[in-house]
């Protein structure tokens, strides 16, 4: 039996949530034949600490401290913070999830026979058009400006993770998903960490959280399913939403794997739908596909309501995104009116 534990965080205004989650189980499937040792995870730690200050904004580097000094204090009180929720942790790595209102996110080929150099150059100069980084307006309010410099400065923190290997002998593409991050972030999250018990960090997008969550919670529901059973469902499409204060964050998941992601800033979950039906129609899946549909994020309340608009488009019944099964909790593990809603990506993020 293999065991591991991973750490996961997320940061939205004054609040910052945590867990931490062990999984046990085989390394590797096994040989054909015989039975699938039992897999899962443990729960080993889930809270929160609120804050006098949006610690998201001092991450980001947004503003909110009155001067230089009190922000230096800002993040060290983020790192000391830290250090006491996992003063202990026998995790590997802490994963720090990213909204796309905080960074953007987005996805991106690249030849199977490509180096990493020759990837890593690629992703920095789609990147850069994207962000327009280095002090250039971001493109949703000054899409005409001039596009971005060649030689700028190298300010950006690019985070790659394969998604879907290509062939170089069929002339099939890898796929990414790409992070694009202030390098000035990335360097104050390693300050921080300098505090934390932990080797190493790396981010993650929130959608990219959420589609892992929703694929381990669709495998446990399938464990114990005859064959036939899952391989009927193996190509059903599955949509996890994120509702937070001024935007939507939708990821579709197909074969228990991120396909695709949509930001949707300003929009509701009445707007669930249309974006929705932006994002299967241009990924060419009928509606009628979507299997399930998971909500998570702040605020989301009966999820058959407040998302039945994209019920109805799917003909589904959207439901929470529910931790419990996915750690294989028992129902009174966590208080009744626990809202697991806010804590998904955290501990997707942990999985």
């Amino acid at each position: 039996m293999e065991a591991g534990a991973q750490a996961g965080i997320e940061l939205c205004g004054t609040t910052l949530r945590y867990a931490e989650a062990e999984a046990y189980g085989p390394k590797h499937s096994g040989r054909p034949g015989r039975p699938r040792a039992e897999s899962g995870h443990r729960l080993l730690r889930l809270g929160s600490c609120d804050f006098d200050f949006d610690v998201a904004r001092v991450l980001w580097g947004t503003g909110g401290a009155a001067s230089s000094e009190s922000f230096d204090r800002q993040v060290a009180t983020l790192g000391e913070a830290l250090a006491d929720v996992y003063e202990q942790t026998t995790a590997e790595e802490l994963r720090v999830v990213v909204h796309p209102s905080q960074a953007p996110s987005f996805f991106a080929p690249a030849p199977a026979g490509a180096s990493k150099a020759d990837r890593r150059a690629r992703f920095r100069r789609e990147a850069r058009l994207l962000t327009r980084a280095a002090g250039m307006p971001a493109p949703e309010t000054a899409a005409s400006e001039a596009p971005f410099a060649a030689d700028a400065p190298d300010d950006l923190h690019v985070d790659a993770r394969k998604l879907r290997a290509g062939s170089e002998a069929d002339g099939q593409d890898s796929w990414f998903r790409l992070l694009a991050l202030d390098e000035a972030t990335h360097a104050r999250f390693q300050q921080v960490m300098e505090r934390v018990p932990m080797p190493s960090f790396r981010w993650v997008a929130s959608t990219e959280a959420s589609a892992q969550g929703a694929a381990v919670l669709q495998r446990r529901r399938e464990e114990g399913a005859s064959t036939g059973d899952a391989a009927s469902t193996e190509d059903a499409a599955t949509l996890a939403v994120g509702r937070y204060p001024g935007h939507l964050e939708l990821a579709l998941v197909r074969g228990k794997a991120l396909r695709h992601a949509l930001h949707a800033p300003g929009a509701t979950p009445a707007d669930g739908a249309y974006f929705a039906a932006a994002l299967l129609d241009r990924l060419g899946i009928a509606p009628s596909a979507v299997e399930d549909v998971f909500a998570y994020g702040l605020d989301v309340g009966a999820p058959e309501d407040a998302f039945a608009p994209l019920g109805r488009l799917t003909g589904t019944t959207p439901q929470l995104l529910d931790i419990r099964p996915i750690l294989g909790l028992d129902p009174d593990r966590l208080a009744e009116d626990f809202d697991a809603g806010p804590y998904v990506p955290c501990v997707a993020a942990a999985l």
